[in-house]
């Protein structure tokens, strides 16, 4: 099975992990506590050891859209946000009761590859298959392809996180599942 976040399938995470690991605070975040909060500048990164961080942007409406998620063995943080000293474009926020190892942004920032046009490549690829599937498949489409690929994701991250990453409202989520389960029967 692939990786959810599918630019991570041609990097090699291991000396972040590892960094991590050696170097890393464990912390514990309960569900809908802020890693990071939108507006502020990203100081740690760290290494997701249990439960999941959902990765949000505010809408027009004040309103949280949730842009991806981050599972155990994945790294969290904004890296634009603290080389820049830019304020981040995002909150990460635990989706669950969740344990990480924190490690100060800055000495992992030495840890980056110096070949981040592969890296920024295939993040650019994930993104930019993601807003092209938004155009060429239904929501139900998506919601099929997502459980297909990701089959633990409907028990790992909740129902309304899963609508927004749909973007599509959790009413609309629940009349797709109800009309899938109806067909399976």
């Amino acid at each position: 099975m692939a990786q959810f976040n599918s630019y991570l399938d041609v990097l090699d995470p291991t000396a972040a992990t590892d960094y991590c690991r050696e170097n890393g605070t464990v912390c514990h975040y309960k569900k809908e506590e802020r890693f990071i909060q939108q507006g502020t500048v990203a100081r740690y990164a760290a290494l997701v050891v249990s439960g999941y961080f959902k990765l949000t942007t505010l809408n027009e409406s004040g309103n949280e859209a949730v842009i991806n998620f981050a599972f155990p063995g994945q790294i969290i943080t904004d890296i634009h946000s603290s080389i820049y000293g830019e304020p981040s474009e995002m909150s990460v926020i635990a989706g669950a009761d969740s344990e990480i190892l924190r490690v100060q942004l800055k000495e992992f920032a030495s840890l980056l590859s110096s070949n981040l046009f592969v890296e920024h490549s295939a993040l650019f690829k994930m993104t930019y298959m993601r807003c092209l599937n938004l155009y060429r498949k239904s929501p139900e489409q998506r919601y099929v392809e997502l459980c297909r690929d990701y089959p633990n994701i409907v028990e790992t991250v909740s129902l309304k996180d899963l609508a927004s990453y749909l973007l599509i409202t959790p009413g609309h989520l629940s009349r797709i599942r109800r009309k899938l389960a109806a067909i399976l029967r």
